[in-house]
Parts: C-alpha cells; sequence; structure tokens
C-alpha cells in the first residue's frame, strides 16, 4: 500500500487540484444518502468501480472506513471526515495500491430543494504524484469531463430506483 496524506475538510478549498460539480437530482436527500450508503450502488453509476466494501459498521458517520476496488484491481482506501446523514459527507484516501495520488478526497453537499428534488454539490480535490504528476495536464481534461459524467449517471441511475430505496427507507423505519 502506497499511504496518502489525510486531511480535514478544509482541503477542498485549497487543494492542488480541485474539480467541482452541481446538479439537481431527483430524489430526496434521505434517498440519496441511501444510495451513496448502497455498496451495491457504486459501481453502477461510477464507471471503473468494481465494488465497494464499508469496512465499519453501520450507522455510517465520522471516522467510518472503506475499501473501493477498481476495474484492473487498483484499490483505495477511504476514511470519512464528514458525515452528516442528508446533508454532507466527505472522505479523504489514507492509502492506495498504485502511486497515483498524494492526497485525494470527495465532498459531497446535499441540499433539501423540496419536492423530492436535491442540491448535489460534488467536489473532487487531489495532488497528483509520480508519473500521474508529470503528465496530469495531459488527464486533467479528460478527467474533468469523465467525473462530470457520473453526475449525469447518478441522475439517471436515481430516477430508476429512487421508488426502491424509498420503499427500504419506509420498510426499516
Amino acid at each position: 500500500m502506497f499511504k496518502c496524506e489525510e486531511f480535514d475538510v478544509d482541503y477542498f478549498s485549497k487543494a492542488p487540484v480541485i474539480f467541482q460539480y452541481e446538479r439537481e437530482i431527483p430524489t430526496s436527500p434521505e434517498i440519496l444518502f441511501a444510495i451513496f450508503e448502497d455498496e451495491f450502488s457504486w459501481p453502477k453509476w461510477v464507471p471503473g468501480i468494481a465494488k465497494v466494501d464499508w469496512t465499519s459498521p453501520k450507522p455510517y458517520g465520522l471516522d467510518t472506513t472503506r475499501t473501493v476496488t477498481f476495474m484492473g484491481g487498483m484499490e483505495v482506501y477511504e476514511r470519512f471526515i464528514a458525515w452528516e446523514y442528508g446533508k454532507e459527507m466527505s472522505f479523504c484516501f489514507t492509502g492506495t495500491t498504485q502511486r497515483i495520488w498524494s492526497a485525494f478526497g470527495e465532498h459531497y453537499k446535499v441540499e433539501d430543494l423540496g419536492g423530492n428534488r436535491s442540491k448535489l454539490t460534488w467536489t473532487v480535490a487531489y495532488e497528483p504524484r509520480f508519473i500521474f504528476a508529470k503528465i496530469h495536464f495531459l488527464i486533467a481534461p479528460i478527467m474533468k469531463r469523465a467525473l462530470g459524467s457520473f453526475m449525469d449517471n447518478l441522475i439517471r441511475y436515481t430516477k430508476n430506483t429512487a421508488p426502491d430505496y424509498a420503499q427500504k427507507l419506509a420498510s426499516a423505519a
């Protein structure tokens, strides 16, 4: 494992590379977080993710950990540095199996717009390292576009699955 620099939420405003996206998501914040908590949902709307394993028990919160495995076998190890169900979650990498980033994290801010609609502001922040740092100027525009497409995938996924998640939430209550 290659260790990554861990950080707090303020990193998302000062990282060397920051991509930010805002979209209206056609569901409530609660259902959106149910999707985020569902380890089986991530590979369906984020191409490249093979699986997500929560390595901390529910309820998830601050210092929760998980491992994400990508197609091709790379793993990243995450620790949540912010978690307020229905409103905000953030994680930073604690390590990876490939030397790509010195630091990497994502911040998800959710605002309730009413009428089963949410505004999602998603920030990806990182510092590339080794070969990735040298070729980053070539990769960054592609990465920015690809990440933006994940938001569009999430909207499509949410439209198709929100009723199922609503039913699961109602059953759990």
